[in-house]
């Protein structure tokens, strides 16, 4: 079966090469133009790139968008389950316009679509699996009818991408370089073949596997090198932009940004019942008790003004429509909700970083050093570094080599999943610290010193322009009795 996409692949190529070949020997001396693609796809070196401030303005004044999940799991499949069969996808009414048009009565300006969830079925004709639209009868690439559809409707586009895949094994323990290029080539398909895509949401990945069998520095140079304007978000149930752009609030968990929120955020939010996200036979009547119109205009204002998008989850059925009980409602979301043009601009978000320098090893003077990086999430609970109860407590942190320009660290607080609602806690969470490197974890020098209020905020350090190998970190208070950390990220800004 694989033989079948190669042959196609080598196929296009030969076709390209010969075309190629037809325009240089037709093509006069005169430099031909970049096309717009050219200018905005893959050529990070060569454009002007906004910075990240003004790319999450952007981003919020986006605030209310469509989270399209459809896919396999609208067809029956289990959460994550492996190879469900592909006979039942045929939507033969399939219809993006339709879904635009839904997103633009409500007053929405952007669409998140699930490409591929955890079962691995791909929405496009990929040609690193057999397991996507075009193996099944329906054929044609529903990516491109969403990005189409959404683009001449002036809407933003989005795209959410599982990295863990049950299908093709993709998942923690089983990641070797044939796994990561699978991962790698897909993304690369996703961000070179649609054009512009304004956001990049990626799930069941830290909380399913972490960030170091599938290295997140990589993931994220490969993402910035093709698409350097594109947000990123992975749903890591870290209330911080630890490892990406835009934090995420899990709607059906509790997560609800916090009244003095100025993170540049996102939310999803269910209204009506389903398979999970996705369309079910219940979906059609379904509307979860206690929700609506009201309860979606009260939580869309909230977020509104708390800097955080609010996303609704739309789930189109096996025919590839919204139902009426979707159009109906966001008809009158649209006919009772207006943005809020007097909101003031996002506020600073200090200096972020753009370049992660991956942590190769920690020592710390107490508690268990391995959970202050990449400790992620399992199942529903979060393992932190707690320290004991004295004080000062001091981490030290090794890159593996000298790494030039550190100028920002990044510390994720305490965090809760579950019992909801998954928050972000102010236990435990550092209130005074001071910061030291060294090339040779011999002689260190002060570098920063920082003192925060006692809340459930993470910590944001702006260091001087350091090379260093080593960063120590010296907690000399925190809110209790004793530290607690989720997670440590350094690297450099812009």
């Amino acid at each position: 079966m694989k033989q079948k996409k190669a042959l196609k692949f080598s196929m296009f190529n030969v076709i390209l090469i010969l075309f190629s070949a037809i325009l240089f020997t037709c093509k006069d001396s005169k430099e031909t133009n970049n096309t717009a693609s050219d200018i905005e796809i893959g050529k990070a070196d060569s454009i002007k790139i906004k910075p990240s401030q003004k790319l999450k303005e952007e981003f919020i004044d986006k605030r209310f968008g469509m989270f399209i999940c459809y896919n396999i799991m609208s067809y029956g499949a289990e959460w994550g389950e492996a190879n469900y069969p592909l006979d039942s996808f045929n939507p033969q009414k399939l219809d993006c316009n339709q879904w635009a048009d839904a997103a633009i009565s409500a007053g929405m300006t952007f669409g998140l679509l699930t490409t591929k969830h955890h079962e691995g079925f791909s929405l496009w004709d990929s040609k690193y699996t057999e397991y996507d639209v075009a193996s099944t009868a329906y054929k044609k690439d529903i990516v491109r009818q969403y990005v189409d559809a959404f683009r001449a409707k002036g809407l933003g586009v989005g795209l959410y991408y599982s990295i863990w895949d049950s299908t093709n094994g993709v998942d923690k323990g089983k990641i070797d370089t044939e796994k990561l290029s699978f991962i790698k080539g897909q993304i690369t398909e996703l961000l070179t073949n649609y054009g512009k895509v304004d956001y990049f949401v990626m799930d069941g990945w830290y909380w399913r596997m972490g960030h170091k069998e599938v290295p997140y520095h990589e993931i994220r140079a490969l993402i910035r090198e093709l698409q350097p304007e594109c947000l990123i978000t992975d749903h890591t149930h870290l209330q911080a932009p630890f490892h990406m752009d835009i934090p995420y609030f899990e709607g059906p968990f509790g997560a609800y940004p916090a009244e003095d929120n100025t993170m540049a955020s996102a939310l999803g939010h269910c209204s009506v019942k389903g398979n999970g996200w996705f369309w079910s036979e219940k979906t059609p009547d379904g509307l979860i008790k206690g929700d609506g119109v009201e309860t979606i205009l009260n939580k869309l204002n909230d977020c509104e003004n708390r800097y955080c998008n609010f996303m609704l989850n739309c789930m189109p059925n096996r025919d590839g429509l919204l139902d009426p009980i979707y159009t109906n409602m966001l008809t009158e979301i649209g006919k009772q909700w207006k943005p809020n043009l007097s909101r003031p601009t996002l506020p600073n978000q200090g200096p972020q970083i753009i370049t992660t320098a991956p942590i190769q090893s920690v020592t710390a003077s107490s508690g268990e050093s391995e959970n202050l990086y990449d400790a992620r999430q399992v199942g529903t609970n979060h393992f932190h570094w707690e320290s004991d109860k004295s004080f000062p407590q001091t981490i030290v942190m090794d890159l593996g080599e000298v790494v030039e320009n550190i100028d920002v660290l990044t510390i994720v607080p305490n965090h809760r999943c579950k019992p909801a609602p998954e928050a972000a806690l102010a236990e435990g969470n550092i209130t005074y610290a001071k910061v030291y490197a060294s090339k040779d974890n011999v002689n260190f020098k002060e570098i920063a010193s920082e003192k925060w209020e006692a809340n459930s905020k993470y910590r944001l350090l702006a260091l001087p322009k350091t090379d260093l190998r080593y960063l120590k970190l010296e907690i000399l208070e925190a809110n209790g009795e004793q530290a607690i950390i989720a997670e440590l990220e350094l690297g450099q800004s812009e």
